[in-house]
């Protein structure tokens, strides 16, 4: 028979959070958390090309881009998974 113990820790309160799976960040409803968040200059230099391309691409489509008022904001997990299936956006 199974003993059921009462949990004296102090992170009560805290929320454990799973590791994002592919499934999580292709969902309509993801958005990046903080430490996941980029700017266009950060991706720019990701992709080794410049801000005006990563504007381009955001616009036609070919990158996910995610609004946070009007600053565009970039999922770096998202990013690496389109490049992945889109290895046209990569120089080398």
């Amino acid at each position: 028979m199974p003993t059921f113990r009462k949990d004296n820790s102090s992170h009560k309160n805290e929320v454990h959070q799973k590791p994002l799976e592919q499934e999580d960040i292709l969902s309509p409803f993801y958005f990046p958390p903080p430490e996941d968040q980029m700017r266009q200059k950060a991706v720019a230099e990701m992709f080794n090309t410049s801000v005006q391309t990563i504007i381009s691409w955001s616009d036609a489509g070919k990158i996910p881009t995610f609004q946070l008022g009007k600053i565009p904001i970039y999922s770096r997990k998202l990013l690496i998974y389109t490049a992945r299936n889109n290895r046209s956006l990569l120089k080398s």
